[in-house]
């Protein structure tokens, strides 16, 4: 092993037991083959400078095993992407449930922000600040999960709430597998972190991006929360969204339609109209074709969209957030 994945593997390891607490809450082990594993380390990985992951022996890429080690090893990185998010992004867990089973990330004085970036992964096994876990496994940090879009944010000088509309279970003592009250399923969870966090913020500009599902899950959050929607809403950035329609309501729905653009799987070049309507939201480019690909691949263009509508000079931060994984992560 040579001197720098194994001063990774040391930094990550005492990550782990720094916050164990926090990290191993999102985590439900009951069947698999795997479940004393507790971190990257434990499946003989780490993860480089680059963001990449990566033997620890060898330097090589993930090798798929079978699918319960790849479905253990898929586990144990929700666990290192919330390390992340508090380590390197620098946000905050707030718990929404006394029992503290339900949990989403935030900036520091995110509710003194006059605005407020929240970002909404798509279903499945993702869960907060993920985009997608294949991407983390077989690419890098940077295209599978949401810290690009958090430091983008935090140097725009914009409020961040990661949610997590995918923990709506916990195991209780008895290995028993339990709804979480208040965020039982992805909808009722987005509602449940707007009441309690977003609603009483002081932010006046709301910007949203969503992936996949994140669609509908906005759509329910418009539905329950129509006021700030037509009032602070500045803003809603799709990434390959399902969302099956709008709302109910055609007076939001024309809102919807006016403040909202889906980049969708294309070979067009990013950023590029594909279809106008008048009934849903417009589709542009995200200059992918693979699905998982469209919010890393929209990114930059999501951007200049937000710093245009937030009045944000769009000279002052002239990096391109795709080009490389952040060095400090």
């Amino acid at each position: 092993m040579n001197k720098l994945m194994l001063s990774l593997l040391k930094q990550r390891h005492t990550l782990s037991l720094l916050l164990n607490t926090a990290a191993v809450i999102g985590c439900s082990r009951m069947t698999s083959t795997y479940k004393n594993h507790k971190t990257v380390a434990d499946f003989g990985y780490v993860f480089n400078k680059n963001g990449e992951l990566r033997d620890i022996k060898t330097d090589k890429p993930f090798a798929f095993v079978d699918q319960a080690h790849y479905e253990g090893l898929g586990e144990v990185i929700s666990d290192e992407v919330y390390s992340l998010l508090q380590e390197r992004a620098g946000l905050q867990i707030k718990y929404l449930d006394n029992n503290k089973n339900s949990f989403v990330f935030v900036s520091p004085e995110f509710a003194e922000k006059e605005s407020l970036l929240c970002l909404i992964h798509g279903s499945g096994v993702v869960r907060a600040g993920q985009w997608a876990r294949k991407l983390i496994i077989n690419n890098d940090l940077s295209k599978g999960t949401q810290i690009p879009y958090i430091q983008e944010a935090q140097k725009l000088g914009l409020g961040v709430v990661v949610f997590n509309t995918n923990q709506n279970h916990f195991i209780d003592a008895d290995n028993v597998k339990r709804k979480i009250s208040g965020s039982s399923n992805p909808e009722e969870h987005a509602v449940t972190v707007w009441e309690k966090l977003v609603k009483s913020s002081s932010a006046k500009k709301i910007i949203i991006v969503a992936h996949s599902y994140g669609g509908v899950v906005t759509m329910a959050l418009a539905n329950s929360q129509q006021e700030d929607f037509t009032t602070r809403v500045k803003g809603i950035y799709f990434t390959d969204s399902v969302h099956y329609g709008l709302t109910k309501d055609t007076s939001l729905n024309k809102h919807l339609v006016s403040m909202s653009k889906n980049y969708i799987t294309s070979d067009q070049p990013v950023g590029k109209l594909l279809k106008a309507s008048s009934s849903d939201v417009h589709r542009y480019s995200a200059g992918h074709k693979i699905h998982e690909w469209t919010s890393w691949a929209a990114q930059d263009t999501i951007f200049k969209q937000i710093k245009d509508g937030l009045s944000i000079d769009n000279d002052e931060n002239g990096e391109d957030s795709n080009t490389e994984f952040k060095s400090e992560l």
